[in-house]
């Protein structure tokens, strides 16, 4: 049996007025431009659609990437400039952090207010347009490329070695710990980003002045990475993204809808704690390879709580935070193959998720 729609929708002039089996719509939300969202759901697979409308129920596209020119532009002018402010200060890490009065909440309103699939598409829609210059590789390129930059080197930014070590990160809510691929620093989460396709971190090493991301993707049907899960990279400001499987140039599309739709994360962000030994409880260098408990006396502050000291990298003790010799810093650490790109244009097309 087929589930009826509004009476009020039609395409091409003709009236639509039922779906195909298991699907039945489930709310229909004001969009920006003047567009609507009629969010759809199949009640055996939990698979989940979203129609755009214009405001007298025509049906414009079944996907935002599907809306014609005009759409578009109207679109990108309704939303853009609040998500490149939010990208700007917030995403790519490119100034003070803002408070959460400075997120231009007003603006956002109109995408904030709509579900999270319709949310995820006009971002998709918005990042395509945007992110021109971004450079999108499987990990293995990245690796082979910094080898041919002959940056073996231990202490180089970008080192096979610090990368390796950033790829064995595993997730560990606000206890994730990471090797920074610019200095080697062991780096402490900033936030832990809860998606419904995986968990993304946000890391910044402050020594160097750079953000990025990790995204571990989940299985088909969760939402919780497996143990053995290999993150994606995501620097926004060097315009890189490295991973393996068909979320990857979606990542900057989750980790911006989350920001979005998470503004009191600013707040966390002001809070947020570096890495600091003393906080899980060791005094000396004998009790580093011992298991140790949090200092009793530390504060837990927004979304930092203490716990036993977190050995998420196998490779994590090679950070030169427990080297004497200090690290050796680039203006541009980018790999060669990256910077090409950047320079020629040559990119990747994303593309959002169905």
């Amino acid at each position: 049996m087929m589930a009826e729609l509004p009476p009020s929708l039609h395409r091409d002039g003709q009236p639509v007025t039922r779906l195909y089996p298991g699907w039945q719509a489930s709310g229909r939300h004001h969009g920006p431009a003047g567009l609507e969202a009629l969010s759809l759901y199949h009640t055996k697979t939990g698979q989940e659609a979203c129609w755009w409308l214009s405001s007298d129920g025509e049906i414009l596209a079944c996907h935002s990437l599907a809306l014609d020119s005009h759409w578009n532009s109207l679109i990108l002018e309704a939303i853009g400039p609040a998500l490149q402010q939010v990208s700007t200060t917030l995403l790519s890490g490119g100034g003070p952090i803002p408070t959460e009065a400075d997120l231009p909440h007003e603006a956002l309103a109109p995408l904030t207010g709509l579900p999270l699939m319709a949310r995820l598409q006009l971002i998709g829609l918005w990042c395509r347009a945007s992110s021109t210059g971004l450079r999108i590789l499987p990990l293995a390129d990245l690796l082979k490329q910094t080898e041919q930059d002959n940056t073996e080197d231990a202490e180089t930014p970008f080192s096979v070695t610090r990368l390796k070590s950033l790829f064995d990160t595993r997730p560990a809510g606000p206890h994730t710990l990471a090797c920074s691929p610019f200095t080697g620093r062991t780096l402490r989460a900033e936030l832990t980003m809860p998606t419904d396709k995986g968990v993304a971190c946000r890391f910044s090493d402050e020594e160097d002045g750079q953000t990025f991301y990790l995204f571990w993707p989940a299985p088909a049907g969760q939402t919780v990475p497996t143990e053995k899960t290999t993150p994606f990279f995501y620097y926004p400001k060097g315009h890189l993204l490295a991973g393996d499987g068909p979320f990857t140039p979606l990542v900057p599309v989750f980790v911006l809808t989350w920001l979005i739709s998470n503004p009191h994360c600013t707040e966390e962000l002001r809070h947020a704690r570096p890495f600091r030994l003393e906080d899980y409880g060791v005094g000396h260098a004998s009790s580093l390879w011992e298991d140790v408990k949090p200092s009793t006396g530390m504060s837990q502050e927004t979304g930092q709580m203490p716990s036993s000291f977190p050995f998420l990298s196998p490779s994590w003790g090679r950070s030169s935070l427990f080297r004497a010799s200090p690290s050796r810093r680039s203006q541009d650490h980018l790999p060669r193959g990256a910077k090409h790109d950047r320079a020629t244009g040559a990119r990747h097309e994303s593309h959002d998720e169905s």
